[in-house]
């Protein structure tokens, strides 16, 4: 599982007061030693729906070669689903508020982790509200399910980013669908 921790590359970064258009996250993992590792992702695939309460679902994906076995693909999937909205001007919004569930996923065949916990999201939709942008400004993150037994890849993640996504009920349920075939459900 170590091996995978070369696959969170480095990419640009957006300025977080502008309106993003693409999709990149930093991942910040903490060590119970004291050091800190920082990795910065681009998500290729973006896809929300709103379920019947009006929590926002949220997937982004990314597929790579793994650069161990260029034979397999690395996948890794984040999944948000809020639980209220905070909109600027109307809700008061900060970074220590929480209003989503956040799961970050990273899987190569049959070697995978999930990452989970919670954290702050804005979003807006366009007009015709087929597309969203938005900003995960902080989610904290720990190690929760394994396909198998491995050591951890992060110990203690700090999670953040801008994304785009594009409405599609079908993709967000198949991704959802696929995380939970392979890792179980989420805990409670």
């Amino acid at each position: 599982m170590i091996y995978l921790l070369g696959l969170v590359g480095a990419f640009g970064w957006l300025p977080a007061c502008s309106r993003p258009t693409v999709t990149r996250f930093e991942v910040i993992d903490y060590r119970a030693s004291g050091a800190e590792a920082r990795y910065r992702e681009t998500f290729t695939e973006g896809y929300y729906d709103l379920d019947a309460a009006g929590n926002l679902n949220v997937v982004l994906s990314r597929e790579k070669r793994d650069p161990e076995d260029p034979a397999s693909q690395i996948t890794q999937v984040i999944h948000i689903r809020t639980f209220w909205r905070s909109i600027p001007g109307v809700t008061v919004a900060e970074r220590s508020q929480i209003n989503a569930e956040v799961a970050y996923y990273i899987v190569s065949g049959d070697v995978g982790q999930s990452f989970e916990g919670a954290g702050s999201v804005i979003y807006h939709a366009d007009r015709d509200d087929d597309q969203i942008t938005g900003q995960l400004d902080l989610a904290r993150l720990k190690p929760a399910r394994q396909l198998i037994a491995a050591d951890d890849l992060f110990e203690r993640v700090d999670l953040s980013g801008t994304f785009v996504a594009t409405r599609n009920r079908r993709r967000v349920h198949d991704t959802v669908h696929d995380m939970t075939r392979r890792f179980g459900p989420r805990p409670r």
